[in-house]
């Protein structure tokens, strides 16, 4: 009977220990460096900020909760940043995304930061793309 009892204690701690595990694992931390630069309209933005975040955090969420965001929703597309802290791109430029110093080739509305990451937003031209 005693040799039953352990077993179930074991068994017990090693339940507790994989959901301690998993527990820590949602709870991971990861750092984000978020830039914002408008050098086109002559509003001197300038914004760095740093900040650890849960892994798996939405990276339009993050954003919509440091800075003032406006975006234009495309169903099956995903969103489209108009104005950031205040600055609302101006006819023939638009809020150009870099990750990690590489031209975004996915949308904001579609990145999960789940390791660190680097993300820039510049005011550019049209035809400077």
């Amino acid at each position: 009977m005693r040799w039953r009892a352990w077993r179930a204690v074991q068994a017990a701690g090693l339940v507790l220990a994989c959901a301690a595990a998993l527990a820590a694992e949602t709870t991971r931390q990861v750092a984000v460096q978020v830039e914002i630069r408008d050098e086109l309209t002559g509003s001197d933005l300038e914004v760095s900020i740093r900040r650890n975040v849960a892994a798996g955090t939405e990276a339009i969420d993050l954003l919509d909760e440091i800075v003032d965001l406006e975006v234009r929703r495309y169903p099956g597309v995903g969103v489209f940043v108009t104005s950031l802290c205040g600055v609302t791109a101006p006819k023939g430029t638009f809020w150009a995304l870099s990750i990690n110093g590489e031209r975004a080739t996915i949308g904001i509305s579609d990145l999960t930061i789940d390791e660190p990451v680097h993300l820039r937003w510049a005011l550019v031209k049209l035809e400077d793309q």
